[in-house]
């Protein structure tokens, strides 16, 4: 990558309900709970899902045969398309609360300390 062009990626960022328990999600919005990011493969041939999971960074490739359509992969979810501006002279913050809202926040570029939680991230992406 050129580091001195801006790069623009397309992503889909889904919002849900976990099905995890622990007693931090009693705190959070109930339909923002969790986040992950997803995008079409080049020759558009499978998603690209990146979960930042509890315990790990999942990466996989869903097949568009299996799921024709974003909506197919979650129903139930929230889903905000976006165009993401990476500027390569942008450096993420080193001190982060590592969660699943920083992993899409790191995947889209974004550098915002304050966004902790999916529902602030729902609402900074949406400009509510």
């Amino acid at each position: 990558m050129d580091m001195a062009v801006n790069h623009i990626e397309y992503w889909h960022v889904i919002f849900r309900k976990t099905k995890l328990k622990h007693w931090v999600f009693k705190w959070l919005e109930p339909n923002f709970q969790h986040c992950y990011a997803v995008k079409e493969s080049p020759g558009g041939e499978f998603w690209i899902v990146i979960d930042g999971k509890n315990s790990c960074t999942q990466v996989e490739l869903l097949s568009k045969i299996d799921y024709p359509h974003i909506r197919c992969i979650d129903p139930d979810s929230v889903i905000l398309s976006i165009r993401a501006i990476i500027k390569p002279e942008s450096y993420r913050h080193t001190l982060c609360v590592f969660n699943c809202v920083e992993v899409v926040k790191s995947v889209l570029g974004i550098r915002d300390f304050w966004c902790w939680t999916p529902y602030q991230l729902y609402k900074r992406l949406s400009n509510g």
